[in-house]
């Protein structure tokens, strides 16, 4: 995906910016939040994303599986963690 660019709109991660959520999906292609012609292509089945940045989500992250999964709540607070310390980094970075 190096290079490539998607609307907020259209995305799960835009998704979890817009709305300020961490997604858990077990199963990409049974969520409609997931734009499933552009993850047909690539391993991902199930995936964790979660905003970056405290209050305005400045970009999101992601873990990605190659099967579905059921996460752990000790997953996805692991992912949120990440998350926020990413978008205190980013925001720092900007100050700076």
């Amino acid at each position: 995906w190096k290079g490539q660019r998607f609307p907020l709109q259209t995305c799960i991660s835009g998704w979890c910016m817009l709305h300020r959520q961490i997604a858990a999906i077990e199963d990409i292609f049974t969520d409609d939040r997931i734009p499933h012609d552009v993850y047909r292509r690539t391993f991902v089945r199930s995936l964790i994303m979660a905003p970056a940045g405290n209050g305005t989500a400045v970009a999101a992250i992601g873990a990605y599986w190659n099967r579905t999964r059921q996460h752990s709540p000790r997953d996805i607070e692991f992912v949120g963690t990440l998350a926020g310390a990413v978008g205190m980094a980013v925001l720092k970075a900007r100050a700076a």
